[in-house]
């Protein structure tokens, strides 16, 4: 599994491993470079005291002591170690890795040291050479005297590279053997820094359905306040829905047991029948409370959809006078059995949204009219488009709502009393959430023209 905190451990200390590696590597460079740069001067500085401690007597010598040259011994033996192990009363061991040469103007060797070749160090010619000998780098100086006498210093390289090493593992020697320590200090830091995230996630982990509250942006860190403000809004419409479907199975169980009870009651007074005729009424009357249970759940699972539509609708473009034409043809036997007139009129509205929930709005509508208008009343549906809105309006003769009561009978189970007739309470709250998920209006009135109610119901309209 992921871990911000495994993920930032593992890449500082990578991080931390790389920097010390280029450290050292820079380190080891840079005392290289400052090595060569001081033996470089000592090389010069040693052919120089040497031209001046012996150039001059070298003209008696060499012709004291013709043919053969003069050989100075250094000191010889085994010694292992660094600084004070290598050096004694009487020499030291690196004399062996320095070497030098006195040769004249003829090109015979004058003087070396015993550690120096018969042959010459290097080319006789001024300045710095490196030179390939007995398998060793050798750094080499030489310097023409006044008397034409050429001296020549030289050193193995691994003298260089030894105290390059040296400044480089001191460099890196206090930093290595205080890794662990910054290890450590990395370890502390990040789980310090994390300690917040935890407890954000430890609080975000305890919540259940019954405790929804917000978490409080102020203890979180900065570099998470937009994942708690998103948290914030998820819970928020967690809460909502939650309140929602437990209000929604509350009503429905209530609104169900009274239908349920009757159900119960005439289908008992089928199998109790005396006669035919009692057995037919009571067949009658299960018939018509089956109905009635039937539209109460149609009319709650509608309202159950319409409610969870709560977020974007989908933004189709639809023909709103095709919807509503489609759903006064499915309606109009219903109407027709009331010997209803029923009249429609089309402005070629166009609007955006979900077809199936625009339908279960007209439906709602239309068949609202029927139920409530008498027998042999009338019933006008039209639909406009002026301004950028679409407006579906529904007028009948029926006895209308009261003023006083417009407000409520959006209320889920709501019903006026006294209205004569046996509807659920749920059309106008199914048209009222279909409506507010798709920005629309709903809006209840007196019918000027019919006397009953007007509904008029506006929506964006889409653009051309």
């Amino acid at each position: 599994m992921n871990s911000i905190r495994g993920s930032l451990l593992r890449l500082l200390v990578g991080l931390l491993v790389v920097l010390m590696a280029i450290a050292g590597w820079f380190s080891y460079r840079a005392g290289l470079q400052e090595a060569g740069e001081m033996f470089d001067a000592r090389l010069v500085q040693s052919t120089r005291v040497l031209v001046g401690l012996v150039d001059e007597p070298l003209g008696e010598l060499s012709t004291a002591y013709p043919g053969e040259p003069i050989v100075l011994r250094g000191w010889h033996g085994q010694a292992h170690g660094v600084g004070e192990a290598l050096a004694f009363d009487d020499g030291h061991a690196y004399e062996n890795k320095l070497a030098f040469q006195v040769w004249d103007a003829q090109g015979r060797l004058l003087l070396r040291s015993d550690s120096a070749p018969t042959t010459p160090l290097a080319p006789r010619e001024p300045g710095y050479a490196n030179v390939e000998r007995d398998g060793g780098q050798w750094r080499a100086f030489t310097l023409r005297s006044p008397r034409g006498r050429w001296f020549q210093s030289a050193e193995l390289s691994d003298i260089r590279q030894e105290l390059a090493e040296d400044i480089a593992g001191g460099t890196l020697l206090p930093l290595l053997l205080a890794l662990p320590l910054m290890v450590l200090a990395i370890w502390w830091s990040v789980d310090r820094a994390t300690r917040a995230l935890r407890r954000l996630s430890l609080e975000i982990g305890e919540r259940d359905p019954e405790r929804m509250a917000p978490l409080d942006p102020a203890t979180a860190p900065r570099e998470a306040r937009g994942l708690v403000d998103a948290i914030n809004g998820l819970l928020g419409r967690l809460d909502v829905a939650l309140t929602r479907e437990r209000r929604f199975v509350a009503d429905a169980a209530h609104e169900l047991r009274t239908p349920i009870s009757a159900l119960k009651v005439h289908a008992g007074n089928v199998r109790d029948a005396g006669d035919a005729d009692e057995r037919i009424e009571s067949q009658r009357q299960l018939a018509d409370s089956i109905g009635r249970v039937e539209r109460l759940a149609a009319q709650l699972l509608s309202l159950s959809r319409a409610e969870n539509a709560g977020g974007p609708v989908a933004r189709a473009r639809l023909s709103l006078d095709a919807l509503v034409r489609t759903e006064l043809e499915d309606l109009r036997p219903l109407a027709e059995r009331k010997r209803q007139a029923l009249s429609l009129g089309l402005d070629d509205a166009q609007v955006r949204g979900d077809e199936v929930a625009l339908g279960l709005l007209v439906r709602n509508l239309v068949e609202n009219a029927v139920r409530y208008t008498p027998e042999g009343g009338r019933i006008d549906v039209r639909t406009a488009h002026a301004g950028g809105v679409a407006t579906i309006t529904v007028e009948d003769s029926g006895p209308g709502i009261p003023e006083a009561d417009r407000d409520r009978v959006f209320d889920r189970f709501y019903r006026i009393l006294g209205s004569g007739h046996d509807g659920s309470g749920l059309g106008l709250a199914i048209v009222r959430e279909v409506a507010a998920t798709h920005g629309g209006v709903v809006t209840l009135a007196a019918s000027p023209r019919l006397g009953g109610l007007s509904i008029r119901v506006d929506l964006p309209a889409a653009e051309a």
